[in-house]
């Protein structure tokens, strides 16, 4: 089977598998639970909201930035989001490629975004354009929370 084949097959049988785990969000119910996740952290990333992008992560959350160290636990993230909007102002618009269920109370979300973003130090304005993957966990209080996040630009580095 070619991979492409393979890959979706797999997340087909994913979906499958973790519907039938007692408990499971139901399809329609998970998607939309997670599109308003990720819809947060857009506008928290469009509003340079520290504390409100750094509510949408478990405690022991980690961050994966690049060309950065990586944040481990929540504080830890809230110092990065705090560190990038005083130097970048953003403007956003995230577009889910997949929600993949992993198991009862974890998920995989690929997303891309495109907008733009704001040096704050000179005000230039620059085209921003990146791929993103989360892995969420749902907590035992209810709502789903990036448990992991990693992004990189999709932009050609300038020559």
């Amino acid at each position: 089977m070619a991979p492409a084949a393979t890959a979706a097959t797999a997340a087909t049988d994913a979906v499958t598998a973790t519907a039938a785990i007692p408990g499971t969000v139901a399809s329609q119910e998970l998607r939309s639970q997670i599109e308003n996740l990720i819809k947060s952290y857009e506008r928290a990333l469009n509003t340079s909201d520290i504390a409100g992008a750094a509510s949408l992560y478990a405690d022991d959350g980690v961050l994966l930035a690049p060309d950065g160290p990586t944040a481990l636990g929540i504080d830890a993230v809230r110092e990065n989001y705090a560190g990038t909007f005083k130097a970048i102002g953003l403007n956003l618009n995230f577009k889910i490629a997949e929600i993949v269920p992993l198991a009862k109370d974890w998920a995989m979300v690929r997303s891309t975004s495109n907008g733009s973003v704001k040096v704050l130090s000179n005000g230039a304005i620059v085209p921003a354009a990146f791929q993103e993957l989360f892995v969420l966990r749902k907590t035992s209080s209810g709502p789903w929370k990036i448990a992991r996040y990693s992004f990189s630009s999709t932009l050609q580095a300038s020559k």
